[in-house]
């Protein structure tokens, strides 16, 4: 049994090691995100976030005024949900909307997609494509300075459950702020030669959106890359949802 902190992991109730372990995969989300993730009520989500925070498994951070709070997985977090394999995230004052929105969109889409899907992280792909030494849902985007092959990889990847779907997985990437023109080029051009995937997905802030669109424009990307809206997170189009 493996206990942290003098506290065994088993010993937390169902809905609290649920909670857990969501966080591990995900990283952050606000509370409306894990309360829905395991039908749980406000409160009863609140309660169970607070026992977990008094024990040092997950961090409750709180950056900008008028939003809500982030819960973040900690490294003693991550041990106790058997994942020590992933990196903790990280939390700076430019990346915490970023995170927040990520686990809203990842919450959006389990909705969206039911059985067929299971969503992942960042953090969760880039720990696989290291075990397995290639790519597997990210775009190569040639060789950097030192001359390694560079690799760019989404905020979420939608991966098809055995039995459920046969298609390749759904690279998702969630756009808040514009990249200068030629490295967002270069991201839209590499999804765009990627056959480890059915397509990519970006849910993108108004700003980002309009940047997007001319990108995937410039790139000819139009068949690979989608461009939505923030508010429409958690909708595939017709050709990636049929799976």
């Amino acid at each position: 049994m493996t206990t942290y902190n003098g506290l065994a992991a088993a010993t937390y109730d169902g809905p609290t090691a649920a909670v857990l372990d969501w966080l591990a995969g995900i990283g952050g989300a606000g509370l409306v995100e894990i309360a829905g993730a395991q039908e749980l009520s406000a409160a009863a989500a609140t309660a169970r976030l607070r026992r977990l925070e008094r024990d040092g498994l997950v961090e409750a951070v709180r950056l900008l005024h008028g939003c809500p709070a982030l819960y973040v997985i900690t490294r003693a977090g991550l041990r106790a949900a058997g994942r020590g394999e992933l990196a903790p995230p990280r939390v700076s004052s430019s990346g915490f909307a970023h995170l927040l929105e990520c686990g809203r969109v990842a919450r959006s889409l389990e909705q969206a997609l039911g059985e067929r899907y299971s969503i992942h992280s960042e953090r969760e792909l880039r720990a696989w494509e290291r075990a397995a030494g290639t790519a597997l849902a990210s775009a190569e985007l040639g060789f950097g300075p030192s001359g390694a092959r560079e690799r760019h990889r989404p905020d979420l990847v939608c991966w098809p459950v055995a039995g459920a779907s046969a298609g390749r997985s759904v690279a998702i990437e969630v756009e808040l702020t514009v990249k200068a023109p030629r490295r967002l080029g270069e991201i839209v051009r590499g999804w765009a030669r990627s056959r480890l995937i059915a397509g990519v997905v970006y849910y993108a802030a108004p700003a980002a959106l309009r940047a997007l669109e001319r990108a995937v424009a410039d790139q000819q990307a139009a068949a690979q890359v989608h461009v939505l809206g923030l508010e429409r997170a958690g909708e595939l189009p017709p050709a990636l949802a049929a799976g």
